[in-house]
């Protein structure tokens, strides 16, 4: 199977894959909201509906981290961050996550945030079917696996979750914060 296949393919999966975001965001203290991230290109509201998406997309299970435990937001945040990266990439995340915002108002007339879990897998599953929606979804769910296997000095996979999960030992050294990639 080619790695685009795989990833589309996922992405649908994905999507059938319900979780408790709105709960978990409704638990989550005033500090824990605040650990959000910020900046990127995209403001709060922004990366609450990416964080729900994310959340929607790969939920926790009780043997295996959703993508807050991973800390899939994080790590997107990073990317997005990363002088790197294509402009044009971080660009399609930006407006992607503001197309999915005016498409779940005109279609639900409130924030993805605050769909319930089969109104999400609808708006997602339309989404889907929008000229950009399917490689919107399908890059979200492309960053959630990065996440959940980078190395955690990258932000993402807090506490080497996705590893301790799929039992993966890394490789040796691992890069301490000063030695990043991109500082080299």
């Amino acid at each position: 199977m080619k790695r685009r296949d795989f990833l589309l393919h996922s992405a649908g999966m994905g999507v059938v894959i319900s979780s408790s975001w709105a709960n978990r965001l409704a638990a989550m203290s005033p500090d824990q909201l605040d650990d959000l991230p910020q900046g990127g290109g995209l403001n709060r509201q922004q990366w609450l509906t990416i964080a729900a998406v994310q959340e929607h997309l790969f939920p926790i299970e009780d043997t295996a981290p959703g993508a807050a435990d991973i800390h899939a937001t994080h790590y997107l945040h990073f990317v997005l961050l990363d002088q790197t990266l294509d402009l044009d990439g971080r660009q399609f995340i930006i407006n992607g996550t503001a197309k999915l915002q005016v498409f779940t108002r005109e279609k639900f007339g409130k924030s993805f945030v605050q769909l319930k879990e089969e109104q999400k897998e609808a708006d997602l599953r339309a989404f889907e079917v929008e000229s950009t929606g399917r490689k919107w979804i399908t890059e979200i769910l492309g960053y959630i696996f990065e996440a959940l296997l980078t190395d955690p000095v990258y932000g993402g996979n807090l506490d080497a979750a996705g590893w301790k999960w799929l039992d993966h030992r890394p490789g040796f050294p691992r890069p301490p914060a000063n030695k990043r990639y991109f500082l080299l």
